[in-house]
């Protein structure tokens, strides 16, 4: 027995010293880049594994401030290549791992733009995502982590895997959806069908009261709240509401599988 306790001892020695050699502190680099623009250019930006956060600047160029994060090596910050696609009015900013390991490096991107340039997909494997004072019908995609979005001249869309999604003070929004985290929402204006949904979260919806929509309301677990709008239901139930808001129109369907939903007049 005590011969089986020292093969394990060494065993799990090696692992240790194994894993050590590959995972240690975090090491940085620094990538920093400026893009000629117009007014008719269109912006697409992705990342891997890294936050990204874009605002409004009074200079005439995209400035792109990059940091590029692993726990491997410095080696490992080498097979990370941040490349700018250009063509016609577009420009595509990608971050990519161009190695072979199965954990990869993070890159987080901090973006200015000018006011009158229009973005166009925001995208990043895990990592949370802020944009504010912008244009454009913005459509942003994370697998883990928040989307926060606010004061964008558009109609904005939004989905992550697992976390928060906040939005508020845009033209109008698209379809918003998260597995696991809370939704709010300001809808000012939005086009055609859309849907609000979460796994696990509450949703809390400001809506434009003169707005003509059909709404749809449900909860698995929870309940539902209507504040200051007149809503014509057709269907009032404790977990499940349908009514019309003015004359009726598009719909909008808002679910979760548990949480609270609250629907309440948007100040304007």
């Amino acid at each position: 027995m005590k011969k089986n306790y020292v093969i394990i001892g060494i065993v799990l020695m090696f692992l240790f010293v194994g894993l050590s050699g590959c995972v240690g502190p975090e090491v940085t680099d620094y990538f920093n880049e400026n893009y000629e623009v117009n007014e008719n250019t269109i912006l697409k930006v992705s990342t891997i594994n890294g936050q990204i956060e874009i605002n409004n600047w009074d200079g005439d160029t995209i400035l792109l401030n990059a940091v590029k994060k692993s726990r491997i090596d410095k080696e490992e910050l080498d097979l990370v290549e941040i490349n700018s696609i250009e063509s016609d009015n577009q420009i595509e900013i990608v971050a990519k791992y161009v190695g072979q390991r199965t954990t990869i490096p993070s890159v987080d991107m901090n973006i200015k733009v000018p006011r009158n340039i229009t973005i166009d997909t925001v995208i990043t494997s895990n990592g949370a995502i802020q944009i504010s004072g912008i244009k454009g019908d913005v459509k942003s995609t994370s697998s883990n982590g928040g989307i926060f979005i606010e004061n964008v001249d558009g109609y904005v869309s939004a989905t992550t895997s697992n976390g928060r999604i906040e939005i508020n003070g845009t033209t109008g929004i698209a379809d918003l959806a998260t597995s696991n985290g809370n939704i709010e929402v300001e809808i000012f204006d939005f086009l055609d069908d859309i849907s609000i949904e979460t796994s696990n979260g509450a949703i809390t919806v400001y809506i434009n009261s003169s707005l003509n929509t059909n709404i749809d309301m449900t909860t698995s677990n929870g309940q539902i709240a209507i504040s200051g709008i007149s809503l014509n239901l057709t269907l009032n139930e404790v977990k499940h509401k349908v009514g019309e808001l003015g004359e009726g129109g598009n719909s909008i369907d808002i679910h979760t599988s548990n949480g609270n939903i609250n629907l309440r007049k948007l100040e304007i």
